[in-house]
């Protein structure tokens, strides 16, 4: 059941996912596409951001359940090739850092230090980073148009996402999944939102909620995510203990 849960846990936090479950998904929607367009347009030529994390996974075999909630936040500067990312859950704070080509995700206790792994640079740097990985399954996506929707009290406007299992499991990192496959008989149903400032053309919030299924267990997850300070200076420190010794293959009892 760890396994499920810590692959809930990532597809939700970096990839920003849904899916369709069952026969192809209906057409996009022109309008949805068009404001996705934008939306990647717009985000192409930020070069700072910082981003608010909610998430709450709870996993069942049928004889045992697990709740797990998880909050944090991150500021990335595309500019520099950084980013940050404090995370807390069950009274343990955990820390990761991207610099430049190199990862670097906080082991938690009794353990500590960091696991390292390359970024790949086989597409642009940011797309490593929540916000750029969330457009890009929406680019590779079927979208729909939802219309007006205020929130926060301000106007917005909402689109979501059919992406298939395929999509997610190209944006998942193999090694923080757990190697777990996504495939039509593993991810059961989720749905996933994007809300854009209709002036900006900036994502404000991206909602997902998620249910997977593996061998008799059950896990779902409801994970949001609200993008601020676009441009903001954001200077991003990474503490030099990070590069001393860390683990070249994974983080200690995490598979």
């Amino acid at each position: 059941m760890r396994r499920l849960v810590l692959a809930v846990c990532f597809v939700s936090l970096l990839a920003g996912c849904g899916t369709f479950v069952g026969d192809s998904p209906p057409p996009s929607d022109e309008r949805a596409v068009a404001a996705v367009e934008e939306a990647n347009s717009t985000v192409a030529a930020v070069e700072a951001y910082r981003f608010e994390m909610d998430m709450h996974v709870t996993a069942s075999d049928g004889e045992q359940s697990r709740t797990v909630r998880v909050d944090g936040e991150g500021a990335v500067n595309v500019s520099t090739r950084r980013m940050q990312a404090t995370t807390r859950t069950r009274g343990q704070t955990v820390k990761s850092y991207i610099d430049g080509y190199r990862a670097y995700q906080g082991c938690q206790d009794p353990w500590g230090g960091y696991a390292v792994e390359n970024v790949s640079r086989s597409e642009p740097w940011a797309t490593a980073t929540p916000l750029h990985r969330q457009l890009l399954l929406f680019e590779r996506s079927n979208v729909y148009w939802q219309g007006n929707e205020t929130r926060d009290g301000n106007r917005t406007v909402l689109a979501t996402a059919s992406p298939s299992a395929e999509t997610i499991e190209s944006l998942m990192d193999r090694r923080q999944a757990g190697g777990m496959d996504l495939n039509r008989g593993s991810l059961e149903n989720a749905t996933a939102r994007l809300w854009l400032d209709p002036e900006t053309n900036r994502p404000v919030q991206s909602e997902l909620d998620i249910e997977i299924s593996q061998r008799g267990a059950t896990a779902t997850a409801t994970i949001t995510v609200q993008y601020t300070d676009y441009d903001e200076p954001t200077s991003v420190s990474i503490p030099q203990g990070v590069y001393k010794d860390p683990y070249e293959l994974g983080c200690p009892g995490a598979s």
